[in-house]
């Protein structure tokens, strides 16, 4: 499959569920729903889900989708799946709530529960970062410069993005068992899979989610992370993270680094 062809149709899905993501982040009411397990939905998490389910369906039609707003697809069907399309539709629902300009829209493309091809979108600044095993990283700014990214080798200085609302007690024990390595480290808070992108892109080293996560989270982010040259890895085993694989989607704890040398063990020994 020739991947390039599929990347400027998705660039404009994205930024047209982006578009309809802002639109209602104009408004003053969001229509915010809890979901069953007490997570917010909001107007704009269901208007891209649209957007993304119609453009992926006109791109090809064979390829089936596991998105986060239509997640009820039994594991004895999805088993079946050697391609399909993981969605998140609105990466970020509570920092959208609380209007910080920190979510995404996230699309990813599994073969045999390895990303191959994953795309993020940032609405409010309409950057677009994407990459693939054969086709490199990229980012597009708002003005549509395109240009590729590279994560960085381990310095001096260590930068660890971290989530604003998760795990901060356990990154405090890492940043502790860190700070005698470097020089210096520094901690760098970030909403949604844009931690994971300035990974990608050079600007942080680390990031530790101790923190639960659902599949579509990290998709579209490992895609791009490794072909940046950094790596997305369970933290116990420290492999490679793979997609739909049981019926539960929750992800175990991970690390994103950006040099893939990184002395991953001794952060478990941190722990």
């Amino acid at each position: 499959m020739d991947i390039d062809l599929f990347i400027p149709d998705l660039r404009r899905i994205c930024r047209e569920a982006g578009e309809a993501i802002m639109e209602v982040y104009q408004r003053d009411d969001f229509d915010v729903q809890a979901k069953g397990d007490d997570s917010p939905v909001t107007a704009a998490d269901l208007a891209a889900h649209r957007v993304i389910e119609k453009g992926l369906n006109q791109l090809n039609p064979t390829i089936p989708q596991l998105s986060e707003e239509a997640d009820d697809i039994s594991f004895a069907t999805r088993s079946h799946w050697e391609l399909f399309w993981c969605i998140d539709p609105l990466d970020g629902t509570k920092e959208f709530i609380r209007r910080n300009d920190e979510f995404t829209v996230n699309i990813a493309l599994i073969q045999d529960g390895t990303p191959i091809l994953g795309i993020i979108h940032l609405p409010p600044t309409r950057e677009t970062y994407w990459g693939g095993s054969r086709i490199g990283a990229w980012k597009q700014e708002a003005d549509s410069s395109v240009h590729s990214i590279q994560s960085r080798p381990l310095g001096n200085t260590l930068v660890v993005t971290a989530s604003r609302r998760h795990g901060q007690e356990q990154n405090d024990k890492l940043l502790d068992k860190l700070a005698g390595d470097f020089d210096q480290v520094e901690s760098l808070a970030s909403g949604s899979s844009l931690k994971m992108c300035l990974i990608a892109e050079g600007k942080a080293d680390l990031y530790p989610r101790l923190f639960p996560t659902s599949e579509w989270d990290t998709a579209a982010a490992q895609a791009i992370v490794e072909a940046a040259g950094g790596k997305l890895v369970n933290a116990d085993t420290l492999e490679p993270l793979r997609y739909n694989q049981r019926e539960d989607l929750t992800n175990p704890f991970f690390y994103v680094v950006g040099d893939p040398n990184f002395p991953l063990h001794a952060l478990n020994s941190a722990i």
